[in-house]
């Protein structure tokens, strides 16, 4: 092992209240000599792709709102934001979503 940091993903929530995972990632020196990679971090592929700041199953969630809310995703496309939605209130009401 070469070194550790932690990590935190959101989840679905729990009881109504926010949720998330955190996590300490270890990270292992790689011992071959011929390994393109000198370092590399432990996966957690079931829990969240890499790098990823939702794990898979709040993303799926995510997807499968985007698609049934108007101007979701195309079918085959990957889903960005739920609905296709941009942040902030400018954006929201550019496309014509009152905001209160």
């Amino acid at each position: 092992m070469h070194d550790r940091y932690h990590r935190r993903l959101k989840d679905l929530p729990l009881a109504e209240q926010g949720f998330a995972i955190r996590l300490v990632v270890r990270r292992f020196i790689c011992g071959a000599a011929d390994c393109p990679r000198r370092t590399f971090a432990e996966p957690f592929s079931r829990l969240a792709a890499p790098h990823a700041r939702f794990t898979t199953r709040l993303n799926r969630t995510f997807r499968e709102w985007g698609s049934r809310w108007p101007g979701g995703p195309a079918p085959g496309r990957p889903a960005g934001r739920p609905g296709g939605l941009r942040r902030g209130k400018d954006d929201l009401v550019a496309q014509g979503h009152g905001i209160a």
